[in-house]
C-alpha cells in the first residue's frame, strides 16, 4: 500500500489513519458502499484510471487495493 493511497483514505474519504494497515480488510478500514464510489471517482479523477466499486469491493485487504491501483496505472 503506498503513502499515496493512505492519504487519500485518510485525508479525502476520512478513514481512521490508525486502521488503514495493508493487512486490514476493507471493512476494517472503515470502507462502506459509499466510500467505494468515491474512491473510485477520486481514482478516476487523478489519475485516469478506470476502476469499478465492484474491483475495490474485490479487493480482500488494503494492499491487494494498492496492488489493483498500481496495475491500473501501469495499464494506461
Amino acid at each position: 500500500m503506498t503513502g499515496e493511497l493512505t492519504a487519500i483514505l485518510r485525508d479525502d474519504l476520512n478513514l481512521p489513519a490508525d486502521a488503514l494497515t495493508p493487512g486490514a480488510s476493507l471493512d476494517e478500514a472503515g470502507f462502506d458502499s459509499l466510500a467505494m464510489v468515491e474512491l473510485s471517482v477520486l481514482l478516476g479523477d487523478r489519475y485516469g484510471i478506470d476502476i469499478t466499486d465492484a474491483e475495490i469491493k474485490n479487493a480482500a485487504t488494503l494492499y491487494q487495493l494498492g496492488l489493483l491501483i498500481e496495475r491500473k496505472r501501469d495499464e494506461r
